[in-house]
C-alpha cells in the first residue's frame, strides 16, 4: 500500500466517518468474539499438550461386557487395585508406570512451633491424590525444589508452588516440612515443590502423597485380593508411557490374557471385564471414561462456540457489504470522475480494499480492546484464568493477522468489484440501478442471513434459560431448601460424639431436623454395589446405588414412605429401605409386595428390606432415577445434614457453627448447602446459558446495524419517491410503513428458515436430558416479536429522519 493510496483510504473514510463507525464498530464486536472464542477454544483443544511425550502417553481403562448382549455397556476411568504390582510386572516393554489415586477433598494442618497455638488449618477440595513417583516422570513437572524421587517412602509428599506458598511462605521453606491429613492422621514429609500446572489439564495435581502411604493405611489385601479384581476403583487411574518406535497394539494383544491370568472368571449372569490402552489426547472429550476433573466443555460445546464464532464474523462482514454497496450510490460520481482521468478497474479494487484494509485494522484495534476488557467477565462466567498475555501468545497472533486478512477479503472483495463496475456515461446520466451486481435483492438476502443466525441463538437461548428454570422448579422428590451438610471428622475417638452433636443440634431453635449420614441423598458419587435378592444365589444384571443415614435421614430431607415402616436405629447395616424404582427393577408388582424380603450385596449376609419410599433424584436431572438402598451404618456417616427454618436461617446457623466449634473444637467448620450443591450439577448448562445470552445479543446488534445499512440504502434509493409521496400527502408515519414493511417481511422469512433449524437442534440439546421442558409455540413467538421489536427500534431514527425530509429538497434537479 502506498503512502498516497493510504492518505487516500483516510481522507475517503473521513469524509464518509458515520459508515466508517459502524463498520468498525459491527466489524469490532465481532472480532472481539472471535477472539475471546478462539481462547477458549485453543484452551480446550490443548488438553496436557504441552507434556514432551503426550503422544507416547497413555491410560489404561475398564470395560464391561454385557452378560446377555456380550456389548460394552460400562466405561471406567480406574482400574482394580490388585493391577498396581500385576501391570507393573507383566509388561516390562513400557519406559515407565504410574499409579494416581484420588484423594477427594481434605482438612490439612501445617504444625506450627507452638504446637496448636500456632497450627494452620486449611480445607482443599480438590487437586489431592496418592500418586507414585513414576506419575512425575510420565509427565512433565518443573521442580522448583526438591523432587519426587523419594515417593517411593510411606508419609512422603509434593506440593504445587502455590499451595507451598500458602502453607509456608515459599518453596524453599516447604522442603523437609510436614503437613498433616485429618483423614488419615499421618504425617506427611514434603520433599519436593513443582511449578503449577496449566489450567488445561486433566491430572490436575496440586498436592502428591505416595501411594506407599494409601498401602500403609489400607488392609494389605485391598491390593492384592484375587476377588478384588472384579471390583473397579474409579479413583484409582494408571498411566504408561510407550519407548520410541514401540507399537501399543502390541501391548493392547497382551491385554486379554492378563486379565484371564489374574481376575477371576466371570460367572453366568456376571458381566466381564477387559482393558484398553486409552491415548492421553482422547481423555478431555471422551465422556464414556471421564478424567479426574469434569468442568471442561465437550467435544460438541467446543464446536459449537467454533460456529458461532464464525457466523459472528460473517454476520458483521454482511454489515460492511451492506453498508458498502449503499455508500456506494453515493460515491459514484467519484468513481466516474476516476475512470474519466484513467483509473482502470483494478486500481478501483485496490483502493477500495484498501479501505476496508484501514477499517478492519481499526476494527482490529477495537476487537482486541474489547477483548481484553470482557476477559475477566469471561474467566469468571467459565472459572478460567486466562491472561492478557494470552493475547501475544504466537498462536493467536497469527490467528489475528489471518483474520484480518480473511475479513479483509471477504468484506471488501465484493462492494469493491460493485462499485468498480459502475459505467461513468450511465453515473453522469444519473443512470444507475439498484440491481447493479444483485443490488437490494443481494442485500435483502443477506440480511435474511443475517437475521436467521441471530433468531437460532435468541431461540436457542430461550430454550436453554427455560430448561434451566425447569431444574430450579422441578420437584426432585425431596427437600432441597434450608439443608445444611456439615463435614464431620472421620477419627475413631472423635465419632463417639456424633450422636451428642446431633442430639444437640436438634435442640436449638430454629433447627427443624438433623441427620448424621453419609452424604445427602443427591450426590455427585455415590457407591454402587452388585445385588442378590432373597435367597438366589445369582445376582442381579443391575447394581443399586447404597446411601447411609440414620433414622433421621427420611424426616430430613423429606422423603415419603409408599410402604412398610423405617429401619429402627443401628449403629451397623441391619435394615434396608429401597426405593420404588428398585422395586420395579426386582419385578415386583407393588411396594407393598417388597416389605420381608431380603438383599444381600455380597451374596453371603442377607437384610430384610422394611420400608419402600416414593423415588426421587440422586443425581441430577439428566439422568432416570437409579435403584436405592437405604440403611443405616455409623462407620459410613461423615455429614451432619441440618434442616434449618428459612425464616431464620442466618441467625440459626450462627447457633450451628457456635455448637459445633465447642464440640469439635480442633476440626475446620466447614459446610455445604443442598440447593447449592445441585445448583452446581447444572454448571454447564448455566454457563451454556450465559453464553447463549451473550452471543444472542451480539448477533442481534450486529444484524441490526445491517438493518440501518438496509435503511440507509433504500432512503438513499427512494428520496425522490418519498418526495413525490409527501407531495400527494402522505404521512410521516405511511412512510415510516414503507420502511418497516421492507424489513419486517425480511425477519419473517428469517423466522421461517430459523424456527424449524433450532427446533431439531434444540431438541436434539434437550434429549440429552432425561427430564426436561418442552418446546412450545410460546418460544417461537417470543422469539420473533423479540426480534422485531429490536429491529423496529434499530432502524427506526433512520426511517422517521428520512419521512422528515423536506420534499423540496428531495425532489430538486442537480
Amino acid at each position: 500500500m502506498t503512502t498516497i493510496s493510504l492518505k487516500t483510504a483516510f481522507r475517503s473514510l473521513k469524509k464518509n466517518r458515520s459508515f466508517a463507525l459502524i463498520n468498525i464498530a459491527g466489524l469490532g464486536v465481532g472480532i472481539a468474539a472471535a477472539i475471546l472464542l478462539f481462547l477458549v477454544i485453543r484452551y480446550e483443544e490443548t488438553y496436557d499438550n504441552y507434556h514432551a511425550n503426550n503422544d507416547r502417553i497413555y491410560r489404561v481403562v475398564t470395560e464391561k461386557k454385557n452378560a446377555t448382549t456380550g456389548a460394552i455397556d460400562e466405561y471406567h476411568r480406574g482400574v482394580p487395585n490388585p493391577m498396581v504390582d500385576a501391570l507393573r510386572n507383566d509388561f516390562p516393554a513400557f519406559e515407565k508406570v504410574g499409579f494416581i489415586a484420588s484423594l477427594g477433598q481434605a482438612q490439612i494442618y501445617v504444625p506450627g512451633s507452638n504446637g496448636l497455638a500456632d497450627e494452620k488449618r486449611f480445607k482443599e477440595n480438590e487437586g489431592l491424590f496418592f500418586a507414585e513417583s513414576g506419575v512425575f516422570e510420565i509427565f512433565d513437572y518443573q521442580w522448583v525444589a526438591g523432587n519426587a524421587t523419594g515417593l517411593t517412602a510411606p508419609n512422603t509428599g509434593v506440593l504445587s508452588e502455590t499451595l507451598a506458598k500458602k502453607y509456608f511462605g515459599s518453596a524453599q521453606a516447604a522442603i523437609g516440612r510436614t503437613i498433616e491429613f485429618w483423614s488419615f492422621r499421618n504425617k506427611v514429609l514434603i520433599q519436593g515443590v513443582f511449578k503449577d500446572l496449566p489450567g488445561n489439564t486433566d491430572i490436575p495435581v496440586q498436592l502428591g502423597v505416595s501411594l506407599a502411604t494409601l498401602r500403609k493405611i489400607m488392609d494389605p489385601t485391598w491390593f492384592t485380593a484375587a476377588d478384588n479384581w472384579n471390583w473397579v476403583n474409579e479413583r484409582m487411574q494408571c498411566f504408561v508411557l510407550l519407548p520410541r518406535n514401540h507399537s501399543i497394539n502390541t501391548e493392547a494383544a497382551q491385554l486379554p490374557a492378563f486379565m484371564k491370568k489374574y481376575a477371576p472368571v466371570a460367572k453366568p449372569g456376571q458381566a466381564s471385564s477387559q482393558l484398553r490402552f486409552q491415548p492421553l489426547h482422547d481423555i478431555h472429550f471422551n465422556a464414556s471414561y471421564g478424567s479426574f476433573r469434569e468442568d471442561g466443555l465437550s467435544r460438541r460445546e467446543v464446536w459449537s462456540l467454533g460456529l458461532i464464532g464464525v457466523f459472528l464474523l460473517l454476520v458483521a462482514c454482511i454489515n460492511f457489504i451492506n453498508l458498502s454497496t449503499a455508500q456506494s450510490v453515493l460515491r459514484a460520481k467519484e468513481i466516474g470522475v476516476r475512470k474519466v482521468l484513467g483509473s482502470d478497474r483494478g486500481s478501483l479494487i485496490s483502493q477500495f480494499l484498501q479501505e476496508t484494509g484501514v477499517i478492519t485494522f481499526f476494527a482490529l484495534l477495537l476487537g482486541m480492546l474489547l477483548a481484553v476488557a470482557c476477559l475477566p467477565i469471561l474467566n469468571n462466567l467459565l472459572n478460567k484464568t486466562f491472561s492478557v498475555g494470552l493475547l501475544l501468545h504466537p498462536a493467536v497472533l497469527l490467528f489475528l493477522v489471518a483474520l484480518t486478512l480473511v475479513i479483509t477479503l471477504l468484506a471488501g472483495l465484493y462492494p469493491a468489484f460493485i462499485v468498480s463496475g459502475f459505467k461513468p456515461a450511465a453515473i453522469f446520466r444519473n443512470k444507475l440501478s439498484s440491481k447493479i451486481g444483485g443490488g437490494i435483492s443481494l442485500r435483502r438476502s443477506l440480511v435474511v442471513f443475517q437475521f436467521v443466525i441471530a433468531q437460532l441463538l435468541v431461540i436457542g437461548t430461550i430454550v436453554v434459560v427455560k430448561q434451566m428454570q425447569f431444574f430450579r422448579n422441578q420437584s426432585m422428590g425431596l427437600v432441597k431448601e434450608g439443608i445444611a451438610l456439615i463435614d464431620l471428622p472421620s477419627d475413631s475417638s472423635l465419632r463417639v460424639k456424633y450422636p451428642l452433636l446431633k442430639q444437640q443440634m436438634q435442640a436449638l431453635p430454629g433447627v427443624k431436623e438433623a441427620s448424621l449420614c453419609w452424604d445427602s441423598p443427591v450426590a455427585y458419587w455415590s457407591a454402587e454395589e452388585e445385588l442378590y435378592f432373597n435367597n438366589d444365589a445369582e445376582k442381579l444384571p443391575f447394581r443399586i446405588t447404597i446411601q447411609f443415614g440414620d433414622t433421621s435421614f427420611y424426616s430430613t430431607f423429606g422423603l415419603q414412605l409408599a410402604a412398610g415402616r423405617l429401619p429402627f436405629q443401628s449403629d451397623s447395616v441391619r435394615e434396608v429401605v429401597v426405593n420404588e424404582t428398585a422395586v420395579k427393577q426386582l419385578g415386583l408388582a407393588a411396594a407393598d409386595a417388597a416389605i420381608g424380603k431380603t438383599l444381600s450385596f455380597d451374596g453371603k449376609t442377607r437384610y430384610p428390606i422394611v420400608g419402600v419410599v416414593r423415588d426421587y433424584n440422586s443425581r441430577s436431572l439428566h439422568m432416570a432415577v437409579k435403584p436405592i438402598a437405604i440403611t443405616t451404618n455409623l462407620g459410613y456417616y461423615s455429614t451432619l445434614a441440618v434442616r434449618v427454618n428459612t425464616a431464620s436461617f442466618g441467625p440459626t446457623m450462627e447457633k450451628v457453627e457456635r455448637l459445633f466449634r465447642n464440640i469439635y473444637p480442633t476440626y475446620l467448620y466447614d459446610l455445604t448447602f443442598l440447593d447449592d450443591k445441585i445448583n452446581g450439577m447444572y454448571k454447564s448448562e448455566a454457563t451454556t446459558a450465559q453464553l447463549f445470552k451473550v452471543f444472542a445479543v451480539l448477533a442481534i446488534f450486529i444484524s441490526c446495524l445491517g438493518l440501518y445499512g438496509l435503511v440507509a440504502f433504500m432512503a438513499v434509493q427512494k428520496t425522490k419517491e418519498i418526495g413525490i409521496r409527501k407531495v400527494l400527502g402522505a404521512s410521516v408515519q405511511s412512510i415510516v410503513l414503507l420502511f418497516s414493511k421492507e424489513f419486517t417481511v425480511l425477519i419473517v422469512v428469517a423466522f421461517l428458515i430459523a424456527g424449524p433449524v433450532a427446533y431439531y437442534f434444540m431438541n436434539e440439546w434437550l434429549a440429552d436430558f432425561h427430564y426436561h421442558t418442552t418446546m412450545g409455540a410460546g418460544i417461537f413467538l417470543l422469539a420473533i416479536v423479540f426480534s422485531m421489536l429490536i429491529a423496529w427500534i434499530a432502524v427506526g431514527y433512520k426511517a422517521i429522519r428520512a419521512a422528515l425530509v423536506n420534499p423540496v429538497k428531495s425532489l430538486k434537479t442537480e
